[in-house]
């Protein structure tokens, strides 16, 4: 019965190491694959093809938008790929890295690409941080909507001031906010949709929903009906 306890004290701090990075490993590998089992339903629910790893290169694909600028050590999983309506669709779990050393911070999002008309305007309605402040790190001139952005806590960014004033509701910012406090983002005929954390299958399947109805309403002739 000594013997466990004598090996354990034979043992190198090194060895200790190693074996909690095999745990913690065993640990993310299991809850990656656990997730990749639920969505799995939803893909096929969706009629879409699952990819528990990016075969798209999505970060350096959409790198021309606002999220995928962000932080280090970006990568995409869990991607679904397909059509919805005619258009291609895209939902994938989206990482990157903030910060280095005992500072790094793994950042979270849910994400839902859908194709639109690339005629659209480049927008970017970005919820705002609570007690962060703000920087316009989109390119695009912030556009003022008073009274609306402010209560419902987004900041609009446009290269069309004429198109933001148009179709940018307080609706919209509701629906936004209430399906997990959404980001929108529109550039070269995507249209995005940003979701902190993790969604459950049930909440993606809400996420695909709003996209295909902003997307219908981004590309219609008429923004003073049927505003989303």
């Amino acid at each position: 019965m000594a013997i466990i306890p004598d090996i354990a004290y034979w043992l190198s701090p090194l060895t200790y190491f190693f074996l909690a990075l095999i745990v913690i490993w065993l640990l993310v590998s299991t809850g990656q694959r656990c997730r990749s089992i639920r969505l799995a339903g939803l893909a096929g629910e969706l009629n879409l093809q699952l990819f528990s790893r990016d075969p798209l290169g999505l970060p350096q694909r959409y790198e021309q938008m606002y999220l995928f600028r962000q932080g280090h050590a970006r990568r995409a999983r869990n991607v679904m790929i397909g059509h919805h309506q005619g258009r291609q669709l895209r939902l994938f779990d989206y990482l990157y890295e903030t910060g280095l050393g005992q500072d790094r911070r793994t950042q979270q999002f849910s994400v839902v690409i859908i194709q639109v008309s690339r005629n659209l305007p480049g927008l970017l309605v970005q919820l705002r941080a609570p007690g962060r402040r703000q920087y316009n790190l989109s390119g695009m001139d912030q556009i003022k909507l008073p009274g609306i952005t402010d209560q419902q806590g987004y900041t609009v960014f446009c290269e069309s001031a004429g198109f933001a004033q148009d179709y940018i509701s307080e609706e919209m910012l509701q629906n936004l906010r209430q399906c997990e406090q959404t980001s929108l983002e529109v550039q070269d005929g995507v249209l995005a949709l940003y979701a902190p954390g993790k969604l459950k299958a049930g909440k993606y399947r809400q996420l695909r929903g709003l996209a295909n109805e902003l997307a219908e309403y981004l590309t219609g002739d008429n923004p003073q009906t049927g505003r989303t």
